[in-house]
């Protein structure tokens, strides 16, 4: 670990997301994925990241906050992108009423009285005759303390200039800054930090590429990942294999090496994956030999 750090420090970095406890990934058991969320509240998470497109999420966040004894902790969900158990077929409504139905839905299935992150959820699929009265609509949402900050959650190559313009309180981007990939490294992390934006990086794991679905896309590749980063996801893993670590856990620690302050939100699809996410993070930062051998190869 970093001098100083401990795990209680490391577990404030990273965020619970519930995509994959929702359904997005598979069918799902809602009793496990209600006790893995409460197993993420008792080991020290303080923050729940869900959305209306991740199945049954909101719903099970929200029977897991009834039961939860502890201090409550921070919500964040989205508006936009409405309920799907998909994750590459979304349905999306950013109209001004169907974003405020949405994030009333939400406040109502969660059953808290405001949102202290609400997300603008996959800015890119906006229309451009859209963009501005959803950013607009946005912006209402935090002055009505409906939402205490807001940010854009998804990855925002049309919404610069919003960014510039210091409209949001976070950004959250997915599939940049993790193992296999550091484009963020080098643009939006170093720019937010110095807009005073905070930074939250999804899927460590990119999308299951760098953990449980590693032999899949491996063996056969989606369209949607590009074949150079299949290379570098071998290349890693055989770089974990030489130190015997699993390729999650050097996904994992990588990115606590990285040393700029931001969030991490893991993505679990049970109780099993989430303490194996949970003993790999909490090791802290790859030893720097194991460290220098990653960026070398990406």
């Amino acid at each position: 670990m970093k001098d100083g750090e401990d795990a209680e420090v490391i577990l404030q970095k990273h965020i619970l997301g519930t995509a994959g406890l929702g359904g997005v990934w598979g069918n799902i058991d809602q009793k496990e994925s209600i006790n893995t969320i409460l197993r993420a509240l008792e080991s020290g998470f303080v923050a729940i990241d869900t959305a209306p497109a991740y199945g049954e999420a909101e719903f099970l966040v929200g029977k897991a906050l009834q039961q939860w004894k502890g201090a409550a902790p921070q919500i964040s969900t989205k508006v936009g992108r409405l309920k799907s158990y998909s994750s590459d077929k979304g349905i999306y409504d950013y109209s001004a009423g169907g974003m405020r139905e949405s994030l009333h839905s939400s406040l109502e299935v969660l059953g808290v009285p405001h949102i202290d992150v609400l997300f603008l959820h996959e800015p890119d699929a906006i229309p451009v005759a859209q963009a501005e009265q959803a950013v607009e609509q946005m912006i209402e949402f935090r002055a009505q303390g409906f939402a205490r900050k807001i940010g854009l959650g998804g990855n925002h190559p049309s919404f610069k200039k919003y960014i510039d313009a210091g409209v949001f309180d976070i950004l959250m981007e997915y599939n940049r800054l993790d193992g296999c990939c550091i484009d963020a490294l080098d643009t939006t992390l170093p720019d937010c930090i110095n807009k005073g934006i905070n930074y939250w990086a999804a899927s460590p794991l990119h999308m299951g590429l760098l953990g449980s679905r590693f032999e899949a896309f491996t063996q056969s590749r989606p369209d949607w990942i590009a074949e150079d980063l299949i290379k570098k996801a071998i290349a890693l893993k055989d770089i974990a294999d030489d130190y015997q670590l699993s390729l999650p856990s050097l996904a994992l620690r990588f990115l606590q090496c990285i040393p700029y302050e931001f969030k991490i939100i893991l993505g679990p699809s049970n109780q099993q994956e989430f303490n194996n996410c949970l003993e790999n993070i909490v090791r802290g930062p790859l030893e720097k030999e194991i460290y220098d051998r990653v960026v070398n190869c990406l």
